[in-house]
């Protein structure tokens, strides 16, 4: 068997569907492997950056790793920012890096670089390098299983091009499709044991939900323990554990008002599967008392919020054992009363235009439809306010915060989920240089609406030059019709600058089955972050 053939086995065995690849002259004896036997669909966008990206997206709408084949040098280095994000916010991803014969390093032979692998030493899980033939399964197998194990996040292999056409006597292991998550056992009963004492006498505890509990068993549980009378509140990344028409659930626990009173009467704050970084709470001010911390490690316990009590380890049986803590007690929340403050708090909000904007679109596209957002003004409201009702249906990168994510991103989550409706929603500072991807689009028959808001600046800068530096205009923005570029590729393609017009196209314009991109115009101010 050749190299080549021992990784498309190796693909097929792991059930791997779809590999994200931009080819290039080391990878295309895989390249010809790959199309020659069909069952592996291989999506090629248009730059690697929005490769690494689009694999994001994949990975977090699927709760699957996404596989890239890279070749090496700049085809490596593009994916150095997608590749940040997925370390920074536990997203899998395993990267085939078909690189040059280290025999041959130093003699300036195309695209050399020396030592690949510490370019990306700080931002991935582990890396591998297959000196060797017969090591290549080996390699492959072990860096699937450590992607995919928790805590998540991008592993690299790098192979050398001359292994794709060499015999390889080494047959390839049948893939564990169950990855091994940490038991901790050990750990987590001790902890129960220590948690029912802290919950003695409490009588309003909080569930807070992050990233970590995207599973649809753990969602079953978070519904056990708050049907019991507990408010739920999520991270960005927690979006859609439960969904949001429970009674129950009060959404993202930097809004202001009443998300703050719930967390101001609580006595005790149970944070399960987030690492409660300073982008996820801390900096928006958010104030947490009594914490007790659950999560997959300890490398983030204490760091942002003193804890009376945590635990590392194995959260769904953390969780599991919280349900049957909560089953045999009573709480003093007034959900009821609680769900209807929210509402009319909601209500008095709707002179916001942001605020409208969100309302307007959570009520108008199907409910099922996967959102994907960068860092743009109507996405920093639908992370604050937008009800999500499904899991994996809200994406946000909330690692390293790239603003150049949402269409590569929705590409790759519609490729994960074409059973849904997607729909990005960008910036035009982060949009403009993805636009490349309409190609793309295109090319794959790949539905997503895309909602770009044009602004023609840079709003967050702007923002801050004026504040700080009493500076206006610097981070002002030339922009290109956005409705001609998508026409221009044969998209579909409206212009509003009103929330009237806006909700009209949704719901007359947009099919949902074939692309469509809306460029919108009006204003959108900041959200009430420090309000």
């Amino acid at each position: 068997m050749q190299g080549k053939q021992l990784i498309r086995t190796f693909f097929h065995e792991a059930d791997v569907s779809h590999v994200f690849q931009l080819p290039g002259l080391h990878t295309l004896s895989l390249n010809a492997e790959l199309f020659s036997q069909q069952s592996i669909k291989t999506i090629t966008p248009r730059h690697e950056a929005n490769l690494a990206f689009m694999a994001d997206g994949y990975a977090r709408a699927s709760g699957k790793p996404a596989v890239i084949v890279v070749t090496p040098g700049p085809g490596l280095g593009n994916i150095v920012s997608g590749c940040m994000e997925a370390y920074s916010d536990d997203v899998p991803l395993l990267i085939v890096h078909i690189d040059t014969d280290r025999k041959d390093m130093g003699k300036g032979i195309l695209h050399e670089l020396q030592s690949p692998e510490d370019i990306f030493r700080h931002f991935i899980k582990a890396s591998f390098r297959a000196d060797e033939p017969s090591i290549l399964s080996s390699h492959l197998h072990d860096a699937l299983k450590i992607c995919n194990t928790p805590r998540k996040g991008p592993v690299l292999v790098s192979i050398p091009f001359s292994f794709l056409e060499r015999e390889i006597s080494e047959q390839p292991r049948v893939v564990q499709r169950t990855p091994a998550g940490p038991s901790a056992s050990d750990r987590v009963q001790p902890f129960l044991a220590d948690l029912k004492h802290i919950l003695g006498d409490k009588r309003r505890p909080v569930l807070l939900g992050g990233k970590a509990l995207m599973e649809p068993r753990i969602g079953t549980l978070v519904d056990r323990i708050c049907g019991r009378g507990l408010p739920f509140l999520t991270t960005t990344g927690g979006k859609g554990v439960t969904s949001d028409r429970n009674g129950f659930s009060f959404g993202n626990v930097m809004a202001r008002g009443v998300v703050r009173d719930i967390l101001a009467s609580a006595d005790v704050v149970i944070a399960a599967g987030t690492r409660l970084r300073d982008v996820d709470a801390k900096r928006r001010g958010v104030r947490i008392e009594n914490l007790v911390h659950i999560d997959v490690d300890d490398r983030w316990m204490g760091k942002n919020y003193r804890t009376a009590l945590h635990c590392a380890g194995n959260v769904e049986e953390a969780l599991e054992g919280i349900a049957r803590i909560v089953q045999k007690r009573e709480f003093d929340w007034d959900i009821a009363v609680l769900k209807r403050q929210l509402d009319l708090e909601r209500k008095g909000m709707r002179k916001e235009p942001g605020y409208v904007l969100v309302d307007l679109v959570r009520n108008t596209v199907p409910g099922d439809t996967v959102i994907v957002c960068d860092l743009n003004m109507p996405s920093y409201w639908a992370e604050y306010y937008l009800p999500v009702y499904a899991q994996r249906s809200f994406l946000m990168p909330r690692g390293i915060s790239p603003i150049f994510y949402s269409l590569a991103a929705a590409l790759g989550a519609k490729t994960a989920r074409p059973d849904l409706p997607c729909l990005a929603v960008c910036g035009d500072g982060g949009g403009l240089p993805q636009m490349a991807e309409l190609a793309t689009v295109v090319k794959y028959g790949i539905p997503v609406t895309i909602l770009v808001h044009n602004n023609n600046s840079f709003s967050i800068l702007e923002n801050a030059m004026r504040n700080r530096h009493d500076i206006d205009g610097s981070m002002g923005l030339v922009n290109p019709d956005f409705v001609k570029l998508a026409r221009s590729f044969g998209i579909r393609a409206k212009r509003t600058g009103t929330l009237g017009g806006l909700k009209g196209i949704f719901l007359r314009d947009v099919r949902w089955d074939e692309p469509f991109l809306i460029e919108f115009t009006g204003s959108v101010p900041f959200p009430p972050w420090n309000g």
